[in-house]
């Protein structure tokens, strides 16, 4: 056989599904036909009408079907090793074919006819054949055929042309919600759910077909799961329109109209280019129904400008129902138009349904603040005159009131004339001028410095001192910290004991910050932790303080206390403070290695923030902590939802640009942990595509190190190659040469992945002197030592060198003994072992000295069986065999 159409064939085969694959196999196709090679080119055919259904395009795949069906007529014999797959591929014609409208229905009964007799001809259960009569039945509306083809599917028995054990429920989950019974679809999918499922269909379209099924039910936190975690398995995959449209009526009808618009705009792009006219018609009615719920809205458009929501609506809408008037004039019914009529003027299924613990925790505090009894309104005050402006003024600025305090002292300039104001008069109104222009540092300190002498000079010692801290806080602020405490904090002292009561607290924050401000934190803590405890302040004052002492303690690495701090300051009644509390607490549990609590105080921070346009990058970095949060306690599902959700706020301004990189790379470890390379590869290039210029080497090495993994994960092994050698090329600039070695064995683990082994010997050999010119004693070096003989062992093996490979592995095992690498060690005797001798004396050496159970006592233990039985000791064999199968 033609050893490079094989080649050909399985490059092909490890392509994904979509056009890529499918173009590739074509050429397989025609290459086989033009060979002569008939097996080939019959199964290549097989495969490819696979490719198309799998890859969304199901209407290319009946020409190659056709040709593989009239092949097996004229010699049924002769491809009977492909039989299966044969009767496999036959599935996929009746689905097909009622995708379709200009495909006449009688050819979909007459695959189904041929089906079945072929079926009988072979042997096979009729599960398979009644399963697809009842999807043509269920397509067309005809609900006595379904439910009698429905019931035969039930009743008949497995066997290998039955779809796997999570797709055949998931039809049967459609049937049996559409006719009412969601308590008996639920039901079916337990078992599928809690199983294992080895098919790429499966879980997402059991999770899918199940979302109105647990609404129904009122099963409201099974429905968010499926959703999140079917949609997440969807998203990427080709062909899957119509389960998107599934989703899209989901979140449209469940309140969440906005998440169901990005749906939508993410998908638009294969609107244009459908698997069939059913999925452009589901897809067309979801989005349609969806965009008619959020008004004048503007959507974006993969190539044109965007467009009002309603008018798309309108335009979706009326395609939907065009192609349903397609279908139901072959169908010769108008079941698909009633369908559509009712996706399209479809009612709630709920009123809303939060899809994350941020979602619902802000609708709890939503609730709670349109219930809230409404402030009492301070009885209105007479109307002062005169003085009695300053000293309304004076009163507002010390209650938090700015507004009313600017309009009291407007209304002494105009009501007083200037010739009557006294120089305390003129002093007043100067304070009140430095206290509206606090950010205006120069005119402040301007009118508080004349205000001043004023004083002074009238004798009003107190106001002196007052003048003199917010002149010294105002220094500070503006980084003038030396004259800042020379001029303020002897004063701020004084005031903090003898001030007016209401007025001693805030003297002591304004001395708390003064301190913090010079680096004196221990100070700043000190009068922030008497500020705590105060009789004479308000619970707002009290927080405030409380929130900046724990972020000094913080800094001081005195978590706990830092912690306790945090506490207090959830005791303001501001929203915004408490979000602000509640974040600081989070990140000092994560810092204190209780991330499970962390997730319960930053969900509550978000929650707090939501929804506030100002507070935007305040919730992306909470978000961003609270991802940081999900990952540590195993939730890699809700970290890389919520790092997304963080992105759009972390991309706000270049301030964030170091926040945006953490936020790439964490979705970077969720992303591997759901097992969605793809998706964690293309954060990696985001990452590197971002990376300022003055970048560390070494984290430029990291992260090409991770790409460079990524790619070998996805069997991508030439470009890994190059990612890891670059990878050790930075770790080399950062002079981390332990680094650097790791790097290149695994560029020249992948080079024997990719079969080039003399490349593969050559990156090992180069990365030896390396390690020569390091400290021999160092534990790191020495495991890195014993790697590079057991990777030369390894690719020794490959190559059928096996004299080679044990003396590698045992020069190996000898380093990674003097390491204390106690598992390495022993694989590598494992390896001598094998390899080595033929007795069974090392490999009982070996098995005797591991605990039961453990990975490598079970490959000692088959391989000393072995031995044991070659040897004759078939007694000893016998026992140890029945241990190993206990």
């Amino acid at each position: 056989m033609n050893q490079d159409l094989i080649d050909r064939l399985q490059r092909a085969e490890s392509t994904p599904y979509g056009k890529a694959r499918s173009a590739l196999l074509e050429d397989v196709v025609r290459r086989a036909d033009a060979d002569g090679a008939d097996d080939l080119a019959f199964y290549s055919r097989l495969s490819l009408v696979t490719a198309y259904v799998m890859g969304g395009e199901p209407r290319k795949s009946l020409v190659p079907f056709a040709r593989c069906v009239a092949d097996w007529d004229a010699d049924p014999g002769k491809y009977q090793d492909y039989s299966h797959l044969f009767h496999w591929c036959f599935k996929y014609a009746p689905s097909t074919l009622t995708k379709f409208p200009e495909v006449p229905l009688d050819r979909a009964y007459a695959v189904l006819d041929d089906m079945e007799r072929r079926w009988q001809l072979s042997g096979h259960s009729m599960h398979a054949v009644h399963q697809h009569r009842w999807l043509v039945a269920h397509h067309i509306g005809d609900t006595e055929a379904a439910a009698e083809q429905f019931r035969l599917w039930s009743t008949a028995p497995r066997d290998d042309l039955s779809d796997c054990v999570g797709c055949d429920p998931t039809s049967k989950v459609h049937h049996l919600t559409r006719v009412g019974r969601t308590a008996d679809a639920v039901a079916l999918a337990v078992n599928v759910l809690d199983g294992q499922l080895t098919c790429a269909e499966q879980p997402q379209q059991m999770l899918t077909a199940l979302l109105p099924a647990y609404l129904a039910e009122g099963m409201y936190t099974e429905a968010v799961d499926a959703h999140r975690k079917g949609y997440r398995l969807l998203r990427g995959r080709v062909g899957e329109l119509s389960e998107h449209a599934d989703h899209v009526e989901f979140l449209a009808r469940t309140g969440n109209e906005l998440k169901a618009v990005e749906l939508i705009e993410r998908h638009l792009p294969e609107f244009d280019d459908p698997p069939s006219p059913s999925a452009e018609m589901t897809f067309a009615a979801a989005a349609a129904h969806a965009l008619g719920r959020v008004g004048g809205l503007m959507i974006r458009l993969p190539k044109a400008d965007p467009v009002p929501a309603a008018e798309l609506s309108e335009m979706l809408a009326g395609r939907a129902l065009e192609l349903a008037a397609q279908f139901d004039a072959r169908n010769g019914t108008t079941h698909r138009s009633s369908l559509i009529q009712g996706v399209l003027t479809a009612e709630p299924w709920v009123e809303y349904l939060p899809l994350s613990e941020t979602a619902r925790r802000a609708r709890v505090v939503k609730a709670a603040a349109q219930q809230a009894p409404a402030e009492q309104v301070d009885s209105p005050q007479p109307t002062p005159s005169g003085r009695g402006w300053l000293d309304r003024a004076e009163e507002a600025w010390q209650k938090a009131q700015p507004e009313e305090a600017e309009a009291a002292w407007r209304a002494f300039e105009q009501e007083v004339p200037d010739s009557e104001w006294t120089p305390v008069d003129r002093a007043r109104v100067l304070d009140g001028r430095g206290l509206v222009a606090r950010d205006q540092a120069e005119v402040a300190l301007e009118a508080w410095r004349e205000a001043l002498g004023l004083y002074a000079e009238a004798g009003e010692e107190v106001r002196v001192l007052r003048d003199r801290g917010r002149i010294g806080r105002l220094l500070c602020e503006s980084g003038q910290l030396d004259e800042g405490l020379a001029t303020g904090e002897e004063p701020i002292r004084w005031l903090v004991a003898n001030d007016e009561p209401q007025r001693r607290g805030h003297w002591q924050y304004s001395l708390a910050t003064m301190y913090a401000q010079a680096g004196r934190l221990e100070d700043a803590v000190r009068e922030l932790a008497e500020l705590r405890v105060r009789t004479d302040i308000e619970e707002d004052l009290r927080a405030g303080g409380a929130i900046l002492e724990c972020n000094l303690l913080a800094n001081l690495g005195r978590f706990e206390e830092a912690e306790a701090a945090a506490t207090v300051g959830l005791g303001t009644p501001s929203d915004l403070a408490r979000s602000f509390a509640y974040k600081q607490r989070g990140r000092l549990r994560l810092e204190l290695e209780r991330p499970g609590e962390a997730v319960e105080d930053l969900v509550e921070a978000v929650a707090l923030a939501a929804g506030t346009p100002e507070l935007d990058v305040h919730v992306a970095l909470t978000q961003l902590e609270l991802a940081r949060a999900y990952l540590l306690t195993g939730r890699a599902l809700e970290a890389a939802e919520t790092a997304e959700e963080a992105l759009p706020g972390l991309g706000s301004s270049p301030e964030l640009a170091d926040p945006l990189a953490d936020a790439r790379g964490m979705l970077i470890d969720a992303y591997k942990a759901l097992g969605e390379l793809e998706a964690a590869l293309t954060k990696v290039g985001e990452l590197l595509t971002a990376a300022p210029a003055e970048a560390h080497p070494a984290w430029l090495g990291m992260v090409r190190q991770d790409e460079g993994m990524l790619l070998s994960q996805l069997d991508r092994d030439e470009e890994a190659v190059d990612a890891l050698v670059a990878a050790a090329a930075y770790y080399e600039a950062g002079e981390q040469p332990v680094e650097q070695v790791q790097a290149i064995r695994l560029a020249a683990q992948s080079a024997r992945y990719a079969g080039n082994f003399t490349q593969a010997v050559e990156l090992v050999e180069r990365a030896r002197p390396l390690l020569e010119a390091l400290p021999s004693a160092d534990q790191r070096v020495l495991f890195q030592t014993a790697g590079i003989h057991w990777d030369l062992a390894v690719i020794a093996l490959q190559q059928g060198e096996t004299e080679t490979a044990v003396q590698q592995a045992t020069q190996a095992a000898e380093h990674y003994e003097q390491g204390g690498f106690e598992d390495q060690h022993t694989n590598a005797r494992l390896l001598i072992a094998e390899h080595g001798t033929t007795d069974a004396k090392l490999a009982e050496d070996i098995f005797t000295t591991l605990p039961t159970g453990h990975d490598l006592w079970y490959r000692a233990g088959y391989l000393l069986l072995d031995r044991l039985r070659t040897e004759g000791r078939t007694q000893e064999a016998d026992t140890l065999e029945a241990r190993l199968n206990e």
